[in-house]
């Protein structure tokens, strides 16, 4: 049985939250981002939020 550990739940969560980043940027849709990285649709919209936005 393997333990994780909170240091590494934390690490897994920050990869998940960089790959949405990444997806966000690239145009692909809120909901797609959320079912590939196992985010919720709100969490990857908080994400949304902290892109810079284009004019």
């Amino acid at each position: 049985m393997e333990i994780v550990t909170s240091w590494e739940q934390k690490a897994a969560q920050r990869t998940r939250e960089e790959i949405a980043l990444n997806l966000l940027q690239r145009g692909m849709i809120v909901q797609e981002i959320a079912q590939v990285t196992g985010l919720t649709i709100e969490q990857v919209q908080q994400l949304l939020a902290l892109l810079p936005q284009e004019n």
